[in-house]
């Protein structure tokens, strides 16, 4: 049923084609001649020391006349390969028709042999010692012989079978380093180079270093306004939270699920990490944090934690045959650990605080190395020593044709990661894209560079424009009625009062609706719920933002409002807002008429920002966090 899936998806990018040439693909089921389909079998251990057969899953997709071939390789690891490929290939549909493509699943993936660990497939962060131990115990020995350069003998196996001399490899997040090892040890059967977010496989840095200098100046970058009027620098500010945070008790507060129901939630320094990883698909995320951290440095904790809370699209857990967790645990066997081979068991988390403490605090801000030893160290902290002898030191980059896409506020595989690649790769080009994160293609200028390099033709842009991510700039929410500044020309009390509550509920409206790539529902910040309706329109169920103020009604797509407002501390009454700003209405049985300014700033912005939002990243998969080292 999966491969007819694929392979009738595969089949609507296709166009009528002539007959083509024999092969060792057979015609798949049910499918038009386009496509192709193989089970390739290979050793588990090309020692024969391990014995057992891996049958690869592969399709070929021709269209038209036989031209050059374009092997796609898949991101995790862990990621079905062909999956990822149905999703690239509708993105980009004229990769195509200029090549015959050929995409698997990775051994372990898909239908490649899948592997299952259950415990770690419960285990949504992977980072539980406990979960990889009991992992690599249930794999045996056979955990050794899903890493990297076996994915490149594997790779090697298909292109014998396709009969194909040369390759242009394409490659996003893990797939850039199968591309790269690849080049490295058969470049003689390379044609191009296309790597989309770039993993170094030179990178021995075994706490991800590189993810947290890039975060300062993604911060800044992605902050609304520069956060002018909000911080100097946010990600100083993030640093004072998570020393408060540590230096404190648990820090609990309130927040509200997508019922409206009132949950309390701890805030920790490793869920507002995660967060900062996870904006990886989703810079607009990110772009939310500053003004959250502010309040939670005020004592406000509730915007952060319903940052961290509400229900993403990035966070799902993804059935084992789309994403394989035990696939993506064998990172112990040749990710780079702070700790020596033969290291006791009980001795391994001892030997990483020391190594990380002696870096000094400063490597790890905005974080600290608590927050670095929790992800795949974590994980590896009792995985056995690697099955395979080390690797020795790899050749050069061979000097092909190479197009380099990297996103500028990426932390899974950072900026400096593809810039020290392109160095050693002669006459790489490499092409960055401010506002974008993890995964470019799909984002209109990498996407249209990509399409000029595979016509062979020269790339017109190496620095694309920046990407609004639509995220306006808001004041940090008042957390009492007391605290509202009355609005001006509608008289005082209670009506000027319930005015101001009105333009901070907007305010904040409008950052749950310039998030609605990421989130479908949530709860109102100190209260009630919203959602995206049909059409675009979102939804606020009995929505409180300031204390005593609970607004019920819609937003359209538009940015116009109508509104039910009540509440203990609010003029009731009924309103509407239209996209220039201006408020009208009763409340506590008075017209209004008053232009809200964080609403009509809001509103434009939004509006900058919907043809960006129309071509934002489209990740490969929604995998944890990247590679090397899991950042």
């Amino acid at each position: 049923m999966r491969r007819l899936l694929l392979v009738f998806v595969l089949a609507g990018l296709a166009l009528p084609s002539a007959a083509h040439a024999q092969s060792p693909f057979e015609r798949c089921p049910r499918a038009p001649a386009e496509l192709r389909c193989a089970t390739i079998s290979v050793p588990l251990d090309r020692s024969g020391r391990v014995p057992g057969q891996i049958g690869l899953e592969v399709l070929r997709l021709r269209v038209g006349a036989r031209g050059p071939h374009l092997m796609y390789l898949s991101g995790g690891p862990g990621g079905a390969g062909l999956l990822e490929l149905v999703g690239v290939l509708l993105e980009v549909p004229q990769l195509a028709r200029r090549y015959t493509v050929l995409g698997f699943d990775q051994r372990g993936t898909g239908a490649s042999g899948l592997l299952r660990c259950p415990d770690v497939e419960r285990d949504s962060r992977l980072r539980s010692g406990e979960a990889g131990e009991r992992c690599a115990r249930r794999l045996g020995e056979r955990r050794g012989f899903y890493t990297t350069p076996d994915s490149v003998e594997d790779m090697e196996a298909i292109r014998r079978a396709a009969g194909v001399e040369k390759l242009t490899l394409f490659g996003i997040s893990y797939g850039t380093l199968l591309a790269l090892e690849y080049a490295r040890t058969y470049p003689q059967h390379v044609e191009r180079l296309i790597l989309d977010s770039v993993a170094d496989p030179d990178d021995a840095d075994p706490f991800g270093l590189a993810g947290f200098r890039a975060m300062r100046p993604s911060l800044q970058a992605l902050c609304p306004d520069g956060c002018a009027g909000l911080s100097a620098d946010p990600a100083a500010d993030l640093r004072a939270l998570v020393a408060r945070l540590r230096a404190e008790s648990p820090v609990r507060a309130p927040v509200y699920d997508a019922r409206g129901r009132r949950r309390v939630r701890t805030l920790r320094p490793t869920a507002i990490s995660d967060l900062m990883y996870d904006a990886d698909y989703a810079p607009e995320l990110r772009a939310a944090i500053p003004v959250a951290v502010r309040a939670a440095l005020r004592g406000d904790e509730a915007p952060l934690l319903r940052l961290i809370t509400t229900p993403s699209e990035l966070s799902f857990r993804l059935p084992p045959q789309i994403f394989s967790s035990a696939r993506y645990a064998t990172v112990c066997e040749e990710t780079p650990l702070p700790w020596a081979r033969g290291t006791p068991i009980g001795d391994r988390l001892g030997v990483a605080r020391s190594r990380a403490l002696a870096l000094g605090p400063a490597a790890f801000a905005p974080f600290d190395a608590r927050t670095a030893l929790a992800d795949e160290i974590g994980l590896c902290l009792r995985w056995p020593d690697p099955v395979q002898p080390e690797r020795p030191a790899p050749g050069p980059y061979p000097a092909v044709p190479t197009l380099i896409l990297q996103g500028d506020e990426d932390l899974r595989t950072p900026p400096e990661a593809s810039a020290r690649v392109a160095s050693l790769i002669a006459g790489a080009v490499r092409v960055t894209a401010p506002g974008v994160g993890h995964a470019t293609v799909g984002s209109a200028c990498p996407t249209r560079q990509l399409l000029r390099f595979v016509a062979g033709q020269p790339v017109r842009v190496t620095r694309c424009p920046r990407r609004p991510t639509g995220v306006p700039a808001t004041a940090v929410p008042p957390v009492r009625i007391g605290l509202v500044r009355p609005a001006r020309g509608v008289g005082g009390g209670r009506v000027a009062r319930t005015v101001g509550a009105l333009d901070a509920t907007l305010a904040d409206v409008a950052l749950v609706r310039s998030l609605r790539v990421v989130y479908r529902r949530g709860g109102g910040l100190r209260g009630g719920s919203w959602r995206l309706a049909r059409g675009g329109r979102l939804r606020l169920s009995s929505y409180v933002v300031v204390p005593g103020v609970r607004v019920s009604g819609v937003v359209d797509r538009r940015g116009r409002v109508r509104l039910r407002v009540a509440g203990g501390a609010a003029a009731d009454g009924r309103i509407s807002v239209g996209a220039d700003g201006r408020l009208r209405g009763r409340l506590g049985g008075r017209a209004v008429s008053v232009r809200l300014r964080s609403w009509r700033a809001a509103a434009s912005t939004l509006a900058s920002a919907a043809t960006a939002r129309a071509t934002r990243p489209r990740a490969p998969a929604r995998l944890p966090r990247g590679w090397p080292g899991g950042r």
